[in-house]
């Protein structure tokens, strides 16, 4: 009677925990629509891709991404010759704004008064803003140190499986070799740093990926038009003089025709040069116009389809979805779901500034716990290493990627190649909203916080625990012989990284798990759970 008792009082305390738990532990529902081949499908149909979006949304997120789990890309541009002096990463904006707005063009006070950026800029390159304009910026962008082969090592080294640079930034300036544009990498500073990259990037077996930031463009240099973007001859850097509404919910007038052209011809250069396997859209993208995304994504899939690629387009929703969503993957920055989502999603998130800004680099605990709760939702980490304005990457976040790739050699198994399991965690730390700008700096997790993922087969279960356990054994809570969660047998324990025997036990507290003292591991630890 007593027994029967303690388990009454033992279900009740744990129904109670999993009605109080986060969005984070609904159980999937469904598995991404990519295990359906639409590709395929289309090609026996003898059908290529139409600028309408029921056609478009064929097109599912690839195998290859689901799989690869952490990516890199890099901003590098004449940006850093700004943010290496703490200033802006929106230094092209913020350097001709003296009235002092916000990215919406919105007045941040009741007085205007010129930014930061605008009062500096003299003193940091020597003239006022018609004097040196971000023009001959540009021109003072001289990545001599530039060396892709090193980049692509230390990138593989770090554990990455899909890595690439900004193509373009809000500023117009290509970071490739462009007939397009003379505002280019090539013609400006004597080297080719998507065409490069892509080069030893592919030597190293990874994906390649191009990052595309130009559809805000055409709102980007508005304050130029006061200084030298107003002046004949600069249309094709700063484009064509327009207004720009000061309402906080409003971006009239829109990019017009002309814009879009120009912006459709830049991405479809770098897609005819490069071809990368990864194309990520910045936000911007929904301020274009209906049919020129239409004709931008059935381009590329039917370029992509015609050399039997199978490419990722992802997108922000900043405003609204600019994508069919199961087109496309959904992109947070600096931020996450708060908990598993049934498509595959990605979060890109900095090391230190977006561009270099001298902030010291994340710690790798940090990115691995991030990464971890990343993937037991569904999602990738795309991270941003910022390297300096003569193109070498800066010694700690070097040590960063080094600690991230040290983590993954031991527990990539628990990482690459998995899928969710019916929930992705549970613990103390949760996030307190959806989207973007929602993530933690620094690690928070702590030995109560467990993340679950699965291999693709079902067999395998992995549990990971994100921080050292304080203690000889941690819990599982729920794995439970109570809750719905588990219905499968176990058919050996074992701790990745560790020799030592793992002595383990279920029942209606969890899955308790004993833990080696003389573990190596540094950060969070998995348990490879094999099922009969």
């Amino acid at each position: 009677m007593q027994l029967h008792l303690l388990k009454i009082g033992v279900l009740a305390t744990l129904l109670l925990l999993t009605s109080t738990l986060s969005a984070q532990n609904k159980p999937a529902k469904k598995e991404n629509a990519s295990e359906y081949n639409h590709i395929e499908e289309a090609k026996k149909a003898e059908n290529t891709f139409k600028e309408e979006w029921p056609s478009i949304a064929k097109h599912s997120v690839p195998e290859w991404f689901r799989d690869a789990k952490f990516g890199i890309f890099t901003c590098i541009g004449p940006a850093t010759l700004a943010t290496q002096h703490r200033t802006t990463e929106w230094y092209g904006w913020s350097m001709y704004d003296d009235v002092n707005t916000t990215w919406t063009n919105t007045p941040r006070g009741d007085k205007p008064e010129p930014s930061g950026a605008f009062k500096r800029h003299k003193e940091l390159f020597g003239g006022d803003q018609n004097e040196v304009g971000y023009k001959d910026l540009i021109k003072q962008f001289k990545p001599t140190k530039f060396d892709a082969e090193e980049w692509a090592d230390l990138f593989h080294k770090a554990g990455a499986k899909f890595m690439g640079p900004i193509g373009v930034f809000h500023d117009n300036y290509l970071n490739w070799d462009s007939d397009v544009s003379r505002w280019n990498s090539m013609d400006m500073a004597g080297v080719d740093i998507t065409g490069d990259l892509a080069k030893a990037i592919r030597k190293k077996d990874m994906k390649f990926l191009i990052t595309y930031h130009h559809a805000f463009t055409w709102y980007w240099y508005y304050h130029s038009f006061a200084f030298d973007g107003g002046e004949p001859g600069n249309e094709d850097l700063y484009g064509k003089v327009h207004g720009f509404s000061p309402d906080p919910d409003s971006f009239e007038p829109y990019p017009d025709a002309e814009f879009e052209q120009r912006w459709f011809d830049i991405l479809k250069e770098s897609a005819d040069k490069y071809h990368p396997d990864l194309f990520w859209f910045d936000m911007g993208l929904e301020l274009l116009s209906d049919p020129i995304r239409k004709k931008a994504f059935a381009y590329l899939l039917n370029q992509a389809e015609a050399k039997n690629q199978d490419i990722g387009l992802c997108y922000k929703i900043k405003y609204d979805v600019c994508i069919p969503p199961r087109a496309g993957i959904l992109d947070y920055e600096k931020g996450r779901s708060t908990g598993l989502r049934p498509d595959p999603w990605l979060s890109d998130t900095p090391l230190g500034g977006w561009f270099y800004n001298t902030r010291p680099s994340r710690s790798p605990e940090a990115i691995v716990e991030i990464l971890c709760d990343i993937v037991s939702k569904n999602g990738c980490l795309l991270l941003d290493v910022s390297p300096k304005a003569d193109g070498t990457i800066p010694e700690d976040q070097k040590q960063t990627l080094l600690g991230i790739g040290e983590w993954l050699e031991m527990n990539g198994e628990a990482i690459y190649n998995t899928r969710p399991w019916v929930i992705d965690g549970e613990g103390p730390i949760t996030l307190k909203k959806d989207g973007h700008f929602n993530e933690n700096w620094e690690a928070i997790y702590t030995d109560k916080d467990i993340r679950y993922t699965r291999s693709k087969d079902n067999k395998t279960l992995f549990v990971i625990v994100l921080d050292r356990p304080t203690e000889e054994k941690i819990t599982a809570k729920m794995m439970s012989e109570i809750l719905p969660y588990f219905n499968g047998e176990i058919d050996s324990v074992s701790l990745i990284g560790s020799d030592e025997k793992i002595e383990w036990k279920r029942d209606v507290y969890g899955l308790e798990l004993s833990f080696p003292e003389n573990h190596p591991g540094k950060h969070a630890f998995c348990y490879k759970i094999e099922l009969k």
